[in-house]
């Protein structure tokens, strides 16, 4: 997907599991990059949003009220 322009960067809401969730189930079918087997449901995102959020940030780029990217944080 493709940005109209520089989009807003926020932190992630409950209802942006679903189109992270959408974002990401590509590269757990179609590439090696995940070492996952089955891309998660909005419910199992929604989790890991939560999760995260408790002690890093998960952030969601947004442009023209669409979730076009996210990103976040944990420990290595």
């Amino acid at each position: 997907m493709t940005t109209s322009g520089p989009g807003t960067v926020r932190d992630a809401v409950p209802a942006d599991a679903l189109r992270c969730a959408e974002i990401y189930a590509p590269y757990v079918r179609d590439t090696a990059i995940s070492f996952e087997s089955e891309a998660p449901s909005a419910e199992e995102m929604a989790e890991r949003i939560s999760a995260a959020q408790r002690d890093h940030a998960w952030l969601v780029l947004e442009d023209a009220g669409v979730v076009t990217g996210y990103a976040y944080g944990g420990r290595s």
